[in-house]
């Protein structure tokens, strides 16, 4: 048996209700009005039924619309994520309180917070059963990464002559985070490798790391370091035995992003959020290789998360970069690292993404080789830049569904 809902159930709290003329319905009470006045002025019995229509239709019209909406109610639920340039869905409840009567031509519009990168969604119901509830998923799209704030939504309706518009707005809050927008990773990342003396642009910065890590145990040979004799299995065998040491594989790196950029100056500012695409990219590929990967991001706070592994830290990855923001002249990235602490276990070289190639740049390149290891340069519009990433806009590659993302 399907259970009827009633009017007793949990509604998003009715914020603000208005009544408002539509220019139909201005035009049409002014030839009313036209129509009385000819009916007066001529006595004539013909344009006073007309005008008594008139009048009825606009009660009707007054009334019907306004009690419809008072019997609706009406759930938002929007993604806890999505990502810039890929659809996610709004999914809306809406529920026809009434015993009798159906509702018709009910318009939804969305309200989202002033500057929103994306017009208002908006859904029409053309008709609902009385005692009826109906789930709506409608398709929708955020151009750009950052936080997304559903306010609230309004109910419209304009029945059943159009003359009138009635519309309720319920208070409904809700945020969404939007991550940047995935490209595609064009070579293999492999930080660290290179050596060099100058912070350049795509080159690498610092020294690599010799840690080494015990492999076993062999015959001595000539021109083996004599620091590594094994003394106590060289008078168990009798010859000179030494300890095999291997090169730990460096499965680990810094992503740094440098959000500082020029005031008033549009072209850093596409750059840098070309850049924090780049970065996204990055980590969701070494992170599905196995990689640790860790986010030092300048801001108001400074994001620092040390290297980890494992799809459940991408989404907390994805968020830091969804919602850092353009910082000015005053946050200084470079004085924050030569104050971080680096142990031994969080160093290793570091992906250094930023918008241009200023010395603000080069000072955070060299701070993060002196602190961590060999820190590798990246910036749009540069060769080593666009040997590593494809933008997500590239006709020739297609995005990935937000199903897998998530």
């Amino acid at each position: 048996m399907k259970r009827r809902p009633t009017k007793t159930e949990s509604r998003p709290r009715v914020q603000q209700h208005a009544l408002r003329l539509t220019r139909g319905g201005f035009f049409f009470i002014l030839a009313a009005t036209l129509i009385c006045l000819g009916a007066m002025d001529g006595n004539v019995n013909l344009l006073t039924l007309l005008f008594g229509f008139c009048l009825a239709a606009l009660l009707v019209n007054l009334f019907y619309g306004s009690r419809t909406l008072k019997t609706l109610s009406v759930r938002r639920c929007v993604p806890d994520v999505a990502v810039a340039g890929q659809p996610f869905l709004i999914r809306y409840t809406i529920t026809n309180h009434r015993r009798w009567a159906s509702a018709r031509g009910i318009l939804i519009e969305d309200c989202l917070s002033p500057g929103a990168p994306m017009p208002n969604p908006e859904v029409f119901v053309p008709f609902l059963p009385a005692g009826e509830t109906i789930n709506l998923a409608i398709p929708a799209v955020c151009p750009s990464r950052g936080r997304l704030a559903f306010s609230s939504f309004k109910v419209h309706s304009r029945l059943p002559f159009y003359l009138f518009t009635k519309w309720m707005r319920y208070s409904s809050e809700q945020e969404m985070i939007v991550f940047p927008a995935l490209g595609r990773v064009l070579t293999r990342i492999r930080p660290g490798e290179a050596s060099v003396d100058t912070p350049a642009v795509g080159s690498a910065l610092g020294r690599i790391r010799g840690d080494e890590e015990y492999y076993g145990v062999r015959e001595y040979r000539i021109g083996d370091n004599p620091r590594r004799i094994h003394w106590r299995r060289t008078a168990q065998t009798g010859q000179l035995m030494i300890r095999e040491m291997a090169r730990a594989r460096d499965d680990q790196f810094w992503c740094v992003v440098h959000t500082r950029i020029a005031p008033d100056d549009p072209g850093q500012a596409e750059r840098l959020e070309l850049a924090i695409s780049a970065a996204a990219t990055v980590i969701c590929d070494a992170l599905e290789r196995g990689s640790r990967v860790g986010l030092i991001c300048n801001g108001r706070p400074l994001v620092v998360m040390p290297p980890s592994s494992g799809r459940a830290c991408r989404p907390r990855l994805l968020r830091e970069l969804a919602i850092c923001t353009n910082t000015e002249a005053d946050d200084d990235l470079a004085a924050h690292l030569r104050r971080l602490p680096w142990p031994p276990r969080r160093r290793g070289p570091a992906l250094l993404f930023g918008a241009a190639d200023t010395e603000d740049l080069r000072a955070v390149a060299t701070a993060m080789a002196c602190a961590s290891g060999a820190t590798t340069v990246y910036i749009p519009g540069t060769c080593p830049f666009d040997e590593l990433f494809e933008p997500p806009d590239s006709p020739t590659y297609k995005l990935p569904a937000l199903q897998e993302i998530q």
